[in-house]
């Protein structure tokens, strides 16, 4: 008796197909088995021949060698699934006696080949934890085919082959888009053709089919022949699930979210109306389960997918499965040989039929892995499959090991291109990630002085092509200045920023092309790389050359010598400027080895043996998988002195030339004379300071770069030493990426060390006319060698540069929360690595008194005297150098400065010394969250750092326009409205704040924990608005006049560009539910970048709010133990007075923020 209880007659010999073999009923499990295995052996061939066909023709698509394999598997196995259920179907066996009944041959290879076929991809993807749809698909499929191998159903069950037929059209156009992309003409007509094929299949044929299965199913179900009733159960559900799935897929493709071109690895699909469909494509066989069946052969070989042609496949060793699936074949190999009953016999036969099978594939593994050598790297531990990005630490020194870059060959550039020259560079030059298409092109050529009739022409066939197209895109033509050809470093300098600041007037962003166009003389190519790096959240630079070689195109030097890019440079951490060159010369890739990073070793002071002279915190820091050496030195301030000379003297063998820069009060104060004193013969650049002076003819000058020109002749490598404020690192440091200089950051501000040099961008302002347009836009990324805090430097902040640092400690705060928690880490699930650096960012307010001691100590009239004094005689020996007599009396003032901070007593220092430990390692470990290996560039996941920032940088430039305007009609800016960087973001934070209030986001004790960090470190009014409201006033400035202007540079913001938005909305970040949780884009290109659009209408509404008082506040405790926000206006006139420390309002807000945390 059959399983489903019938006796079948034996069967006839029938005619076939070419590939048929007749098999007897008892046959079918084993062609399961060998069906699974050829699988497996096809793939690892197929791979083995497209990896050496591909190397051999020297093509550059050797990566998608093992999906291509698994493509042609697909495509064998899919015809003869479809072939076999064609004829099944349409021509059954004679033999055949119902739909349900009767025994076929044919039928039986063709479900015994199928049922291997899906026993493997239900095996893959249960074992690499697929889909949950896909894993029951697969299993139904299988179980389907290996019931009818009793035999059951060999006519009508064929239906369910041929639905294979849309498959294999699948099947195709991925060997299509593997091979020569999606707008190859084969692969346009199978992306129309597999709906018809689809509706054919399994709509037209199946779903009446299906009608008619199922009501012979319930007459079984209810007759009284003996069944089994739960594999008639079975096929009802499963021809239920197959119909409603196939319905379901076919309505989609007709109503347009789904085509061939959106059906790949990912997990979830995107319609254009943004929702999420089904969490599996599966009924395309190109499937996540066919990407991992190549690890199914060789172990754990993925370890990333950055894109769809599997450029990230790496070596690894046979995996275990293999040795099991083959044993299974070899117990039936032996089982089937005749005289073998004995039972050594056997098992001899099973182990070497088991060992030479397993050392031809892993003689193919070796093989196959030797043609391409591109994707040999050594083997890694395996991790969880079960692990989060957030606690998966990737096993790299470096997250980018090479650069690379494309170019193209356009014949027609011989004679200046033709009309198809647009089309070709907008097609050829990669678009940045989220965009599928550039928003505008700039064109950026030498003067009409040059008179380079090939770059004309290239210029003007660039204006026709974009003009023909149907949609023309906005174009701009810029002319590099006159003096472009000079070798003077400052015009080169000048043309650099006067190209790139007219770019950001005309609102170039991450989302637009640059054409650089080259003449005659290629050395000037130099100019597309340097203004390319400047639009500080990217722009696509192709660069159309006329060299007649290629040279290294990876290295671009202008001819003054000063100015370097080099692509190789590990500072720059792989970011290249240039995307893509076009000129005459043959298709060629440039690729190059990053050098290695070698950074400024700090063992000799990390536990020093010397504790007294010594001390030292090292901070971890990384930044794209780099260390950064982060030291701070807690001894006197000639002993950390000492300690940085020795350091320098022993990373650069006292053989290089230092440049220390300094802005003008710490050159008053003597930290940077002190330093270059100490340090081997340099030169000492003093500049102007502030924001208004963050541009790049402050930090440009003849005689710096006329050192380091003569400091390279002599062959020392040049080492820019930044000392000062986060401005002068910014700044200085960018002048060192231009000039391809070593770089040293010594912070004598806690935003210096813990914001400043955390970050690798480096960037200027546009400012014009003293008036900042933009904040922070050109610049580049790179980073220092070590930077190196001298903690007493700290005791001369002033009372704004305290304030700035807890500003943008309460923006972390907010944003990040405890990430040290449960819920902190499913936050932030998608952050990779960040396990390495979560902690408690909120524990920065239980050190608030810290912070009160340390306000006190500097609003102290005699330390406020002492510190103005140092001040005059530094501003004195600034007009005299050589006076010792002055630098002699510097010194003792510092000294009588130091002694009075110490004399304060040990707990206050001690609380002070607490709080300055506490937020720079709470901040350096926020960054490197996000910078260590997720987006070092920050330019997705870390853009959430750039949290209160758009109004923040937009009442700091206006406030700075305004300090200017004083200053030219002589009216007097009180300290206490001087509003630093920091500042400006701790009061956007309450704005952010209030808008999220006003959007219904934040409600209730989320809202009210969200105001407080500020309001708890407000006690002293830095972040109070009223003496920036009293200026305005003396100035005349108005309520509309204050928001239009803030608002006017927030339509500069860096950040637009991410986001599609109007010139009535801008790019911001909001807090959602409570702090710690950022509210989310609904553009999936935003998403995990926490942008969102917000309309001007809701920033200007907090901006009246601030610009009345609504914000000045402080945080206290009633005598209920209640929180308040106390208005400081009661507070001045006495209607209000603070009833708790700030101490215990601290501890209650930390607790309620634990509280909230569950922790």
């Amino acid at each position: 008796m059959g399983f489903l209880s019938r006796d079948d007659p034996a069967p006839p010999p029938t005619p076939g197909l070419p590939w048929e073999v007749e098999l007897k009923r008892e046959d079918g499990q084993k062609y399961v088995i060998y069906s699974t295995v050829t699988c497996i052996v096809l793939m690892v061939l197929f791979r083995f021949a497209a990896l050496l066909v591909l190397r051999l023709t020297n093509s550059s698509k050797t990566g998608t060698a093992p999906r291509l394999s698994t493509k042609l598997v697909s495509v064998i196995f899919n015809t003869i699934a479809f072939s076999g259920g064609l004829k099944g179907f349409f021509y059954p066996d004679p033999n055949v006696a119902s739909d349900l009944y009767g025994y076929s041959p044919h039928s039986q290879f063709h479900f015994s080949i199928s049922a291997g076929y899906f026993l493997w991809a239900a095996f893959v993807s249960i074992l690499y934890r697929g889909s949950r749809v896909a894993i029951m698909y697969y299993l139904v499929a299988f179980m389907a085919c290996y019931f009818a191998l009793n035999p059951f159903m060999h006519q009508i069950g064929n239906m369910y082959l041929l639905g294979q037929g849309s498959t294999l059209v699948l099947d195709l156009y991925g060997c299509g888009m593997l091979l020569r992309g999606k707008k190859s003409k084969t692969n346009l007509i199978l992306k129309f053709f597999h709906p018809i094929v689809f509706f054919v299949t399994r709509i037209y044929i199946t779903v009446p089919a299906s009608y008619t299965f199922m009501v012979e199913l319930f007459t079984l179900l209810n007759s009284s022949t003996s069944h089994n009733p739960q594999v008639v159960c079975f096929y009802i559900f499963a021809n239920y699930t197959f119909n409603v799935l196939n319905v379901y897929y076919f309505i989609s493709l007709l109503i347009g979210m789904r085509t061939p071109d959106n059906i790949g690895v990912n997990s979830v699909t995107m319609g254009k109306k943004g929702r999420a469909l089904m969490k599996v494509k599966w009924f395309a066989f190109n499937l996540n389960w066919f990407d991992v069946g190549f690890t199914l052969s060789f172990g754990d070989v993925q370890t990333t997918k950055l894109k769809i042609d599997n450029s990230s496949y790496t070596k690894a060793t046979p995996g275990l499965t293999v040795p099991l699936v083959v044993m299974a074949v070899a117990i039936n190999m032996a089982n089937t040989v005749e005289n073998m009953e004995n039972p050594v016999q056997s098992s001899l036969v099973v182990s070497a039929v088991t060992f030479w099978i397993c050392k031809f594939i892993s003689w193919i593994n070796s093989r196959s892995l030797q043609i391409d050598g591109t994707f040999v790297v050594p083997k890694k531990a395996p991790h969880n499959p079960n692990e989060l990005p957030f606690d998966h630490i990737p096993p790299v020194k470096r997250l980018v090991s090479e650069v690379k870059l494309n170019y193209f060959c356009v014949p027609t550039l011989k004679n200046g291109g033709d009309e198809n020259l647009f089309q070709t560079l907008i097609k050829k030059t990669p678009l940045p990630k989220g965009r599928d298409a550039f928003t505008s092109v700039h064109v950026i050529m030498p003067p009409a002085a040059i008179k380079s009739a090939a770059a004309e022409k290239t210029v003007a066939m660039i204006t026709v092509g974009n003009n023909l197209r149907e949609n023309p895109k906005e174009l701009h033509v810029h002319r590099l200045s006159e003096k472009f050809t000079s070798s003077a470093p400052m015009d080169e300098y000048a043309t650099v920023f006067s190209v790139a600041s007219d770019l950001i007037l005309l609102k170039a962003d991450r989302a637009s092309l640059v054409i650089f166009v080259g003449y005659e003389d290629s050395n000037h190519d130099f100019y597309a790389a340097m203004i390319g790096m400047l639009p500080f959240r990217g722009v696509s630079m192709a660069l159309i050359t006329q060299r007649q070689r290629y040279g290294d195109l990876l290295t671009y030097t202008s001819p003054s010598k000063v100015f370097n890019i080099e692509g190789v440079n590990a500072a720059r951490m792989g970011m290249f400027p240039i995307k893509a060159v076009f000129g005459v010369l043959p298709d060629k890739t440039a690729d190059a080895t990053i050098k290695p990073w070698i950074p400024v070793d700090i063992k000799p002071y990390i536990n020093n043996v010397d504790q007294v002279h010594h001390p030292t915190i090292n901070l971890p820091f990384k930044v794209g998988a780099l260390t950064l050496p982060m030291l701070t030195h807690n001894g006197s301030y000639a002993d950390s002195i000492e300690s940085l000379r020795d350091l320098c003297d022993t990373h650069y063998n006292k053989k290089y030339f230092p440049i220390v820069s300094c802005g003008e009060t710490c050159d008053a104060l003597g930290y940077g004379t002190d330093i270059l004193e100490a340090l081997q013969p340099g030169y000492y650049f003093n500049h102007k300071s502030g924001e208004t002076y963050k541009c790049w003819e402050n930090y440009g000058t003849k005689e710096l770069f006329d050192q380091i020109s003569k400091a390279r002749a002599k062959g020392l490598p040049v080492v820019i030493i930044a000392v000062g404020g986060g401005v002068n690192g910014n700044c200085i440091g960018l002048v060192a990426g231009l000039t391809n200089s070593r770089l040293i950051e010594v912070p004598t501000t806690p935003m210096h060390y813990n914001d400043a040099t955390t970050s690798a961008k480096k960037a200027f302002s546009l400012v014009k006319s003293n008036k900042i347009l933009s904040k922070n836009i050109l610049g580049c990324f790179y980073i220092p060698e070590l930077v190196f805090c001298i903690s007493e430097t700290f005791l001369t902040l002033s009372t704004a540069n305290a304030h700035a640092t807890v500003g943008e400690s309460c923006k972390t705060m907010n944003m990040l929360g405890r990430v040290d928690s449960k819920q902190g880490a499913q936050d932030y699930f998608n952050i990779e690595g960040a396990c390495e650096f979560a902690s408690d960012y909120t524990k920065i307010v239980q050190t608030v008194g810290g912070f009160d001691s340390l306000v006190n100590f500097i609003e102290d009239p005699q330390t406020r005297k002492l510190k103005a004094d140092i001040c005059a005689v530094g501003y004195a020996i600034r007009e005299d150098r050589s006076n010792t007599t002055l630098a002699k009396k510097r010194d003792q003032l510092l000294k009588e400065f130091r002694e009075r901070y110490y004399a304060l007593g040990p707990e206050k220092t001690n609380a002070i010394k607490a709080f300055l430990s506490t937020v720079n390692k709470e901040i350096v470990s926020a960054k490197a969250m996000f910078l260590a290996y997720s987006d070092p560039f920050e330019k997705y996941r870390a853009l959430l750092f750039e949290y209160a920032h758009t109004l923040g940088h937009g009442v700091e430039a206006y406030a700075n326009l305004c300090y200017t305007r004083a200053l030219e009609r002589g009216v007097e800016v009180p300290e206490a409205a001087i509003r630093l960087h920091g500042q400006c973001v701790g009061m956007a934070v309450q704005w952010a704040g209030q808008m999220s209030f006003d959007l219904g986001e934040l409600k209730g004790d989320g809202f009210a924990l969200h105001q407080c960090f500020v309001y708890l470190f407000n006690r002293h009014g830095g972040f109070d608005f009223g003496p920036l409201r009293k200026l305005f006033d003396s100035l005349g400035v108005t309520k509309e006049e204050f928001c239009e202007g803030v608002l006017a540079v927030v339509r500069r913001d860096n950040k637009r560009g991410y986001c599609k938005c109007d010139d009535t909305k801008s790019v911001d970040q909001l807090v959602t539910g409570r702090p710690g949780k950022m509210m989310r884009s609904t553009d999936k290109n935003a998403e995990l970048r926490y942008l969102v659009e917000v309309e001007e209408e809701w920033q200007e509404r907090v901006l009246g709010m601030a610009y009345d008082g609504a914000f000045d506040k402080v945080a206290d405790l009633d005598t209920k133990g209640k929180l308040v926000f106390v208005n400081r206006k009661e507070l001045a006139k006495g209607k209000k007075s603070l009833t708790s420390s700030s101490d215990d309002v601290g501890e209650f807000l930390h607790e309620a923020i634990s509280a909230v945390y569950g922790v």
